[in-house]
């Protein structure tokens, strides 16, 4: 019997309210987007990454953690996950899933032609209507959340 533990990074995308989500080839239903961190990655980068491969969209990961930037000589703060999660799928593997949010710099999705077509920017109300998985649907709503909470902060 093979364990596997892979490390992915996934991405809930937000502009002017709404979250991005992608119709998930292998499970035929809305997932965000995200994927596996490389050898040479780190998982913001790698989020990054596969937002442009999945979506076509630039976008600015939108930092959770409230701690100093330190940079001193070798050490340097990397952006924080808005969580992390261990996803266990059934049989033989695990994914430790560093899940960020990104604010998108533009609105049209042009994937990679191997990717998903099927993309779509859902509305608070959409979501917490919709038959999506409890957890993406539990993540996305408090995504949506704090960024209605940042953007309401910023104004004051």
């Amino acid at each position: 019997m093979r364990y596997d533990r892979s490390i992915t990074a996934t991405v809930y995308v937000v502009h002017e309210g709404r979250v991005l989500l992608h119709q998930h080839k292998k499970y035929h239903t809305w997932f965000p987007l995200g994927g596996h961190v490389e050898a040479h990655e780190f998982p913001h980068e790698a989020a990054i990454r596969e937002v442009k491969e999945e979506s076509g969209l630039d976008v600015v990961l939108l930092d959770t953690e409230t701690a100093p930037n330190i940079e001193l000589a070798s050490v340097r703060r990397i952006p924080s996950p808005f969580c992390l999660l261990h996803e266990g799928i059934g049989g033989d593997e695990e994914f430790f899933d560093f899940v960020y949010v990104a604010e998108a710099l533009e609105t049209l999705p042009h994937p990679d032609g191997d990717e998903s077509r099927e993309l779509r920017w859902f509305t608070y109300g959409e979501i917490a209507e919709s038959g999506i998985k409890a957890h993406i649907k539990n993540t996305a709503l408090a995504v949506l959340d704090n960024w209605i909470k940042r953007r309401e902060e910023a104004s004051v």
